[in-house]
């Protein structure tokens, strides 16, 4: 018998069938869509010189500062999404929302038939349980982290759900290597960041060293509502033993509304390891 399971990559969300044994006032805002190309900003410049420091430094700020202000401060988020799931024997659609309250909280809820499946996600927990097998897990970010092929923290999955840089432009040793690339060896992995027009993300490659393992994120295109500047499209492709690709559309998005985050895992549900 199969058994569902969940994945959420850095804002995505899905349920699928896997062999296996182990307060704000509210406000509702219509979204306005702005198509952003998903080509990078195309550029005539070769790769910036090996310079100071300093020069680098000032470079990568003022994309930083840039691509920062896109995004306004809110509150909550309340996203329906459409999520599409292929890992080459499975090929499903399904609908989730995804609650945010920024900082603090994430809640992804998915329906398929009568069965019901959550990541609850703070950032000193994260958990889901579904009820077609009645299982759960109640820890940490591995399970996350051993999906996208790199460490993930609370704030990596917030800031792929935003659209912002998946690691913090002002607190890591990036480089600069193009007008519209960005650079950034960490640990056991290299990442590279490709920015469009506006200095938006426009795509995120992520690869182990150790490995032929590689994360790509793509953000084809973005919406605004009520000066909120988020994603239209998501488009995640872990490339590991298989080849997992998740597509999140962003349908409709409310800002600032009082939610409800009730998260509680069943009282008959079994505790699984990752």
């Amino acid at each position: 018998m199969k058994q569902l399971f969940i994945i959420l990559a850095l804002g995505t969300f899905f349920v699928s069938c896997k062999s296996s044994k182990k307060n704000t006032n509210p406000t509702e805002n219509k979204t306005e869509e702005l198509l952003v190309d998903d080509k990078p900003v195309e550029t005539t410049k070769p790769k910036v010189k090996e310079n100071t420091k300093d020069a680098n430094k000032i470079a990568v700020n003022e994309l930083a500062t840039e691509h920062y202000a896109l995004f306004e401060n809110f509150n909550t988020l309340n996203i329906v999404s459409e999520v599409e799931y292929d890992d080459g024997s499975i090929d499903h659609s399904i609908k989730a929302d995804i609650k945010m309250q920024k900082d603090k909280q994430i809640l992804i809820t998915a329906r398929v038939l009568f069965f019901t499946a959550k990541v609850y996600l703070t950032p000193d927990r994260a958990s889901f349980y579904e009820t077609f097998n009645n299982t759960h897990y109640d820890g940490d970010f591995k399970f996350l982290s051993n999906f996208l092929g790199t460490d993930v923290t609370y704030e990596n999955v917030e800031n792929l759900l935003l659209g912002k840089a998946f690691y913090n432009l002002n607190m890591y040793d990036y480089k600069k290597v193009q007008n519209n690339e960005l650079e950034l060896k960490l640990n056991q992995f290299l990442m590279k960041l490709v920015l469009g027009s506006k200095n938006q993300i426009a795509s995120t490659e992520i690869t182990q060293n150790k490995s032929a393992d590689k994360l790509v994120i793509q953000y084809p295109s973005y919406q605004s509502s009520d000066k909120i500047y988020l994603p239209k499209e998501i488009k995640i492709h872990a490339m590991q033993k298989k080849d997992v690709k998740i597509n999140l559309d962003y349908k409709k998005v409310s800002v600032n509304q009082s939610i409800d985050f009730k998260y509680k895992i069943p009282d008959n549900s079994k505790a699984i390891k990752i």
